[in-house]
């Protein structure tokens, strides 16, 4: 269960979510970093098809699909990830994303409070 356990917590932090994020969450994350990741968004890169797997490996994780979970296992991958800048105002939470989809033009929002 530990195994299992570091794991969950490993492909959380991949895909910048909690563990207990709900599947909308987990699914808008791991779309947030494939259009930044993507082999195609990446021609040239090498390592661009190293990275969209991981995150692939780490959305299924959470989601529990089976997975043979190969590339979250290499710590120096995950590090390498993990501790890649990303530029800021470049991604949006999930959150900031709901915001932005669900205001009216008026700039209310169509939850109460």
């Amino acid at each position: 269960m530990h195994g299992n356990s570091n794991l969950l917590e490993t492909a959380a932090r991949i895909l910048g979510v909690e563990v207990w994020a709900a599947g909308s969450e987990i699914r808008y994350s791991y779309y947030r970093l494939m259009s930044m990741y993507h082999p195609d968004k990446n021609p040239g890169d090498p390592e661009a098809q190293r990275l969209s797997a991981l995150i692939n490996e780490a959305r299924d994780i959470l989601l529990g699909k089976e997975t043979r979970a190969s590339l979250i296992k290499d710590p120096v991958l995950v590090s390498q990830f993990l501790n890649t800048p990303v530029e800021e105002g470049e991604v949006l939470s999930y959150n900031e994303w709901l915001k932005s989809r669900f205001y009216d033009i008026k700039g209310c929002s169509i939850w109460p409070g």
